[in-house]
């Protein structure tokens, strides 16, 4: 039997709440360009999309049709960046330095799956930058989870990937990455282990998902 080698984790709701980081920056956005914010109850509207969707409802909300997309998309990443600024170790979940810990402490080695391309800067201001191993974006590859597990010189298989999106799951499942999702169970049914938040995931467990799910094979 192989061992558990590497892990591929994504930011959001596994080490912070980007959902919020986003929504913030998009309210500053529309603060400037139509001058007025956005209802709070937005924020779930928007929450897990990419920034090409999220754009698309805020323009309907104001009913703009000829608005220059690029233009807007790109402020919106420089309000981005400005928000990720303003972030400190607050923002980190504590249960995720637990598991960043003990994958360090089984000799896991760690890649992030970064979505917004900020991994590293948002890793360094939560000061857990120094836990990972590889960066790796879904623009750089079809599939992130393959290209994190060769970022790290593992066989997919050797690897558990954690996710909080159906997308992510997918990209798990299709690398033979042991796939464990966070979040609604519903939309995450496809993950080989789930549980509804971060602070329910337990080193013991996902080193039992992942030997169930190596046997299998």
């Amino acid at each position: 039997m192989t061992i558990m080698k590497g892990a591929i984790l994504s930011l959001n709701k596994i080490i912070l709440d980007t959902d919020k980081l986003q929504f913030q920056a998009w309210r500053e956005l529309a603060m400037y360009e139509f001058g007025m914010g956005l209802p709070g109850k937005m924020a779930s509207q928007v929450a897990g999309l990419d920034r090409h969707q999220a754009l698309a409802i805020i323009l309907k909300h104001f009913n703009q049709t000829n608005a220059n997309e690029d233009e807007l998309l790109n402020e919106q990443y420089e309000m981005y960046s400005k928000v990720i600024n303003g972030i400190g170790e607050e923002q980190l979940y504590p249960n995720a330095k637990r598991l960043l810990n003990n994958f360090y402490d089984h000799y896991v080695d760690i890649a992030v799956n970064d979505v917004d391309g900020h991994a590293k800067e948002i890793l360094q201001k939560l000061k857990v930058d120094d836990f990972f191993d590889a960066f790796v974006s879904p623009l750089d590859d079809e599939n992130p989870y393959l290209k994190a597990s060769q970022e790290l010189n593992v066989q997919p298989a050797a690897c558990v990937g954690i996710g909080s999106n159906t997308k992510q799951i997918e990209q798990m499942n299709a690398t033979n990455v042991i796939s464990i999702g966070v979040g609604n169970a519903d939309e995450l049914k496809a993950a080989k282990y789930q549980v509804s938040q971060i602070g329910d995931l337990k080193y013991p467990m996902i080193r039992k998902v992942w030997e169930d799910n190596e046997l299998d094979e």
